[in-house]
C-alpha cells in the first residue's frame, strides 16, 4: 500500500475545496464592492429621504450572494424588510410622516451594507493566509541538535556492560519472601497466558480500527502517514485487507524483523531544547507493533497491580482497636486520608501502561510537549502531572502541620529511553516469566537497524542500547525495569511509595529518614541495571528540620516551578521564564502568516500556563495565582516592549499593513475561527476568573482545622459519656485526646475532606447573560444559545460583543461558508514542528 498516494489525494482534495471557496469568495467580494456603490447613489439623492430608502432597500434585497436577506429577515435585528415595504408608501404619501424615522431606516440599511463590506474584507484575510499557514517553524538547524545527535550516537551504539549475574541475584533476593515468591509465580503464569493467547489471535476490522486510532493518538507517524491512517478508518475494504494482513503477520511473528535497509531517524525538537529521535516505520509494522505493545501493557499492568494489592507490598499498619474506635466515632474509618492516598497511588502506579486495549496512554513524561492539552480528565497526561504537583504541595502543608517536617526528593533518569541497556530489559523480562520465543522477539524489536540523515549513503547501524521512541512496546520495556525500582523502594523504605511518571521520580514523607532509605535503594538498583540519574533534574529539600546529608543536592523543580521550603509552596522561576520569552520571540519572528503567528503564540502561551502548574488549586495558595497573573502580564510586556496592548496591537498593525484593514476591534482577534476571527487565546482570562475562589485561604488551612480538633473531641467525648446515649456493646472510657489526634490521617473524615479541598481546582466565576448578549447570539447567521457556548466564549461575547457587532454588524464576523475553515483547522490541529 502506498501511504503517500492516499495522503496526497486527501491533501489535493482539501486544497481543491479551499481553492474553490477562495475563488468564490474573491468573486463575491469584488461583486459586493461594485454592489455597494449604491451608497454613493444614495448620497446623490440629497434630502429625498424616501428615494434614498427605496434605493437602499432594493440594493439590500437584490444581493444574491453571501449575507443575502429576504422579506422574512430583519436587518441588524431592527428593521424587517417586509414591514419596510409596507411603510414606505405611507412615508411617500403622508406629509406628516416623521423624517427621523426615515433617517433611522436609512442609517440601518447603510450600516448593513458597510458591515457586509467589512465582513468580505475579513474573509479576504483567510485567502491571504490559507497557503502560508506555517505554524511557527524556524527552518534553520541548531547547534543543540547536532550536539544531542552526537550524544545519542555515543549512547545507543555502545554496550552498557551490565553485570547480569549481579542483577539476577538482586532480583531473586528482592522477591525472596514467601508472599513475593507467590506473587512472582502468579505473574509468570499471567505471562504464559498472554503468550498463548497472542499465538492464536486473529484480527477483525473493529480491532484494526482501535489499533489505527491508537497509533494516531501517538507521536509515531509523520503527517502524511497520519492522513493515510485517517482515510483508512473510513474505508471498510482497506480495513478488511489490513485485518487479513495483520493476522498473517501475527501467525509468522517468529520471522518478523525490521526492514534490512533500516528505519530513518528524525530529530524533533521540544521546547526544553532537547531533541528526541523518532523513527518513521512502515504502516503495517506500526500497527502490528502498536497492537503487541498494548497487549503486553494491559496484561503486565493487571499482573503488577495484583502485586500492589498483595501482602508482598508493604503498606501502613492497620489501626489498632478498630472496633473500639469505630464505635466511639460512629464511623468505620473508610473515609480517611490514608485510604485516599492508596487510591491516588493506583493512579500513578505504572501510569505509562494501558489498562485497556481500547485506550492507549500517550507519553506523559515530556513536560515540554508543545501541543499538550490541559483538561480535568485524570487520564490526560497534563492533568496527571498537575495532580502530582497538587498532591505533593498538599502533603507538604499537611506534614508540616501535623509532624513539623516534610522531606521530598525529585529526580529523573538521564537519557532514560535511549540508554536502557538491552541486557537489563531482557534479564528482567525473563525473570518475570517471558519465554525464550518472546525474548527473541523483544531482542529483534530493540536491535533496530537505523539510518541517520547525517550517515553516509547506504550506511545502516544496529542499536545495541535503548528503546525506539513512542512505541507502546518501548513503554513496556521501560516500565518493567522501573517496576522493580517501585517495589524495591517500597520494601527497603518501610512502605514508602515512589510516585512516578515514567522516569520522573518523586519521594516524599514526613520522616526524612524514609526518603534517605528510598533514595539509597534507587541508586543501588540504577547502578545494577546500567542507568544514571540526571544531576540537573535531581534535588531534595526539607521543610522543618535540616536536610539529611544523604539526600541529593539541588532544588525541587518541575516545569518553571521550584519548591521554596521557606514558603512551603511552589514558586515561579523567573529566570527560566526569561529564557523561554527569548525562544518565543525567536519562533514568532520565523512565522510567515498571521494564522501561523497566532498558532505559535497560542501554543506557547498554553505551554507557559501548563509549566506554571495550570489552574492552581488551593494547595498552591493565593500568592501563586497572583504570581501567574503577574508573570503572564510580564511575558506580554517583554514580547512587545514598544507596543501597548501587546499581541492585539501587533496583529492589528500587521493586518493594516498587509491587508489595508484598519481599526479592527480587540474582540475580532479573540473571536473563534468558526466565527471569522483569528482565535488569539487570552491565557489570563481564566486566572482572573479564579481570584474570587481564593478569598478564605487562612480559614480553609490545615492549621485552622487542627485548632478545631479539641472542640470536636470534647463534643464526641461528652456524647459518649452522656448516660442518656446508648451504643451497642458500649463499654470502657472514651479514647484520650492524643489517641483522637493520632487518627487525623488514618480515620478522621474531616481531615480527608480538607485534604481533598486543598487539591480541588475551583470552578471559574460565572459569566451572566444579558439581553443584549442574547440578541447578538440570536441575530448571528449561525445562531446559538448562551448554554451552547463554553465558558471562554461566554467571557468573550460578554466583554467584546458590543464592539464587534458595532464594527461588523454581527457577532459572526465572516460567513463561515466562504472561508477555508477546514484548511485552517487542519493546520491548527496538526503537530507543530520547531526549529528542525
Amino acid at each position: 500500500m502506498s501511504n503517500s498516494t492516499g495522503s496526497s489525494a486527501f491533501g489535493q482534495t482539501l486544497q481543491f475545496i479551499t481553492s474553490t471557496k477562495l475563488q468564490e469568495l474573491e468573486k463575491q467580494r469584488l461583486g459586493y464592492q461594485e454592489h455597494a456603490k449604491v451608497l454613493q447613489k444614495a448620497d446623490a439623492c440629497g434630502d429625498n429621504l424616501v428615494e434614498k430608502a427605496e434605493l437602499l432597500l432594493e440594493s439590500v434585497k437584490s444581493w444574491p450572494g453571501s449575507g443575502s436577506v429576504d422579506d422574512r429577515d430583519s436587518v441588524s435585528g431592527k428593521l424587517n424588510l417586509a414591514n419596510l415595504r409596507l411603510w414606505l408608501p405611507q412615508a411617500k404619501q403622508d406629509p406628516n410622516f416623521d423624517r427621523d424615522i426615515l433617517r433611522s431606516w436609512i442609517d440601518t440599511l447603510e450600516a448593513h451594507i458597510r458591515h457586509s463590506l467589512m465582513r468580505f474584507d475579513g474573509a479576504k484575510l483567510f485567502d491571504s493566509n490559507s497557503d502560508k499557514t506555517d505554524g511557527g517553524v524556524e527552518k534553520a538547524g541548531r547547534q543543540e541538535m547536532h550536539d544531542q545527535l552526537a550524544r545519542l550516537d555515543s549512547i545507543i551504539f555502545e554496550d552498557a556492560g551490565v553485570n547480569i549475574e549481579a542483577l539476577e541475584s538482586y532480583l531473586h533476593d528482592l522477591f525472596s519472601t514467601e508472599e513475593a515468591t507467590k506473587a512472582i509465580r502468579d505473574l509468570r503464569a499471567s505471562m504464559k497466558s498472554l503468550e498463548d493467547s497472542l499465538k492464536k489471535e486473529t484480527f477483525t476490522t473493529r480491532k484494526v480500527e482501535v489499533i489505527v486510532q491508537g497509533v494516531l493518538a501517538s507521536d509515531l507517524m509523520d503527517e502524511s502517514k497520519r492522513k493515510t491512517l485517517n482515510e483508512i478508518l473510513s474505508n471498510p475494504t482497506v480495513l478488511e485487507e489490513l485485518a487479513s494482513v495483520l493476522t498473517m503477520r501475527m501467525a509468522s511473528l517468529d520471522a518478523w524483523s525490521w526492514p534490512a535497509e533500516g528505519i530513518t531517524v528524525e530529530m524533533r525538537r521540544h521546547l526544553s531544547g532537547k531533541y528526541r529521535a523518532f523513527t518513521d516505520p512502515d504502516i503495517i509494522d506500526a500497527l502490528l507493533l502498536h497492537h503487541l505493545g498494548i497487549s503486553w501493557q494491559v496484561k503486565l499492568k493487571a499482573a503488577f497491580l495484583r502485586i500492589l494489592d498483595s501482602k508482598a507490598w508493604t503498606r501502613p499498619r492497620p489501626v489498632e482497636n478498630y472496633k473500639k474506635i469505630s464505635q466511639q466515632l460512629s464511623n468505620p474509618g473508610q473515609c480517611s486520608i490514608d485510604t485516599l492516598r492508596q487510591q491516588q497511588q493506583r493512579v500513578f502506579f505504572l501510569n505509562q501502561l494501558s489498562s485497556s486495549k481500547r485506550f492507549s496512554n500517550q507519553p506523559t513524561y515530556d513536560e515540554n510537549r508543545l501541543d499538550a492539552v490541559s483538561t480535568d480528565n485524570h487520564q490526560n497526561p497534563v492533568a496527571i502531572k498537575q495532580k502530582l504537583l497538587q498532591i505533593m504541595a498538599t502533603e507538604a502543608l499537611l506534614n508540616t502541620t501535623l509532624h513539623g517536617s516534610h522531606a521530598v526528593v525529585r529526580s529523573d533518569l538521564e537519557w532514560f529511553g535511549p540508554s536502557l541497556p538491552h541486557q537489563s530489559i531482557l534479564t528482567v523480562l525473563e525473570f518475570f516469566g517471558v519465554s525464550k520465543e518472546w525474548i527473541s522477539f523483544f531482542r529483534r524489536f530493540l536491535r533496530a537497524p537505523l539510518r541517520f540523515k547525517s550517515d553516509l549513503p547506504g550506511q545502516v547501524r544496529t542499536r545495541i542500547r535503548g528503546t525506539p521512541f513512542s512505541y507502546p512496546l518501548s513503554s513496556v520495556c521501560g516500565e518493567v525495569i522501573l517496576f522493580v525500582m517501585d517495589f524495591a523502594v517500597n520494601q527497603k523504605a518501610n512502605g514508602l511509595f515512589l510516585y512516578r511518571l515514567h522516569d520522573d521520580l518523586w519521594l516524599w514523607d514526613a520522616d526524612p529518614e524514609k526518603c534517605v532509605a528510598g533514595w539509597k535503594e534507587m541508586n543501588v538498583y540504577a547502578n545494577l541495571v546500567g542507568l544514571k540519574f540526571n544531576a540537573s533534574k535531581t534535588g531534595s529539600t526539607c521543610v522543618g528540620p535540616a536536610k539529611p546529608a544523604e539526600l541529593p543536592e539541588g532544588d525541587i523543580r518541575w516545569g518553571f516551578l521550584y519548591f521554596d521550603p521557606s514558603k512551603t509552596r511552589f514558586v515561579i522561576d523567573q529566570e527560566q521564564v526569561d529564557t523561554h520569552i527569548i525562544e518565543l520571540r525567536r519562533q514568532l519572528s520565523a512565522t510567515k502568516s498571521v494564522f501561523g503567528w497566532v498558532n505559535a503564540y497560542n501554543k506557547y502561551m498554553g505551554f507557559f500556563v501548563r509549566n506554571f502548574g495550570g489552574r492552581p488549586a488551593p494547595c498552591f495558595g493565593n500568592a501563586h495565582l497572583t504570581d501567574i497573573i503577574s508573570t503572564l502580564a510580564r511575558i506580554k510586556q517583554e514580547l512587545f516592549p514598544n507596543i501597548q496592548r501587546g499581541a492585539v496591537a501587533y496583529l492589528r498593525s500587521v493586518v493594516e499593513t498587509r491587508f489595508g484593514i484598519k481599526d479592527l476591534p480587540q474582540g475580532y482577534f479573540h473571536l473563534p475561527i468558526s466565527r471569522g476571527g483569528l482565535e488569539l487565546r487570552h491565557p489570563m482570562i481564566e486566572m482572573f476568573a479564579l481570584t474570587q475562589s481564593f478569598d478564605d485561604e487562612e480559614g480553609q488551612s490545615f492549621e485552622a482545622l487542627a485548632k478545631q480538633d479539641k472542640q470536636k473531641y470534647k463534643d464526641l467525648k461528652d456524647y459518649w459519656d452522656d448516660p442518656r446515649t446508648t451504643f451497642l456493646g458500649k463499654e470502657g472510657s472514651f479514647m484520650s485526646l492524643d489517641e483522637f489526634i493520632s487518627l487525623r490521617e488514618s480515620w478522621l473524615s474531616e481531615w480527608r475532606h480538607r485534604y481533598e479541598y486543598m487539591m480541588t481546582i475551583k470552578g471559574l466565576a460565572l459569566v451572566h447573560e444579558t439581553p443584549v448578549v442574547a440578541s447578538y447570539l440570536s441575530q448571528a447567521r449561525t445562531k446559538c444559545t448562551w448554554s451552547e457556548l463554553d465558558w471562554y466564549e461566554k467571557w468573550l461575547v460578554s466583554l467584546y460583543g458590543e464592539e464587534v457587532v458595532k464594527r461588523f454588524g454581527s457577532w459572526e464576523v465572516v460567513d463561515a461558508s466562504l472561508i477555508p475553515v477546514g484548511m485552517v483547522q487542519l493546520f491548527r490541529t496538526s503537530r507543530m514542528k520547531l526549529d528542525q
